[in-house]
């Protein structure tokens, strides 16, 4: 049996890719927020993991489009918060915008309870990741992810 690899801070969040669409290069992925991430007497969201989640989306529909040839740098995230996130499940759909040859373009957008709280989007710079499992997301958060061929 292979050895979980996921980062902590996607353990903390409960992350879980769904699905993977290589023919509309979009990732869609769940996410569980405990009270341990929010302010407001453990109420609302806190920003910054909002952001997380978006930007995590967006970073490994990258690293699987390239088969993990390339990892994205964020050069900038806008991101909008069009509502309060709450304790529970979320959902974001990344896609890609464009791929160069060095520079990436990419957008999220976070729902809870089908409520669209947040969108982002990210210009990227394509780094080479060097040596790196091919089958890091397929062995880890996305175990039971569907896949969608081109």
């Amino acid at each position: 049996m292979k050895k979980d690899q996921t980062p902590e801070y996607m353990k903390q969040l409960s992350g879980k890719i769904l699905e993977i669409n290589y023919k509309n290069q979009s990732l869609k992925m769940s996410f569980q927020a405990t009270e341990d991430i929010c302010h407001s007497n453990g109420t609302i969201i806190q920003g910054g993991f909002t952001t997380v989640m978006m930007d995590s989306c967006m970073a490994f529909l990258v690293m699987e489009l390239t088969d993990f040839i390339y990892t994205p740098m964020s050069i900038d995230i806008n991101v909008s918060f069009l509502a309060a996130g709450r304790p529970g499940k979320l959902i974001c759909q990344s896609k890609v915008i464009k791929l160069g040859k060095s520079i990436g373009f990419s957008s999220a957008e976070l729902y809870q309870n089908e409520e669209l709280i947040a969108t982002a989007s990210s210009s990227l710079k394509l780094v080479k990741i060097g040596e790196s499992p091919k089958d890091f997301l397929k062995d880890n958060i996305a175990k039971d992810a569907k896949l969608i061929k081109a």
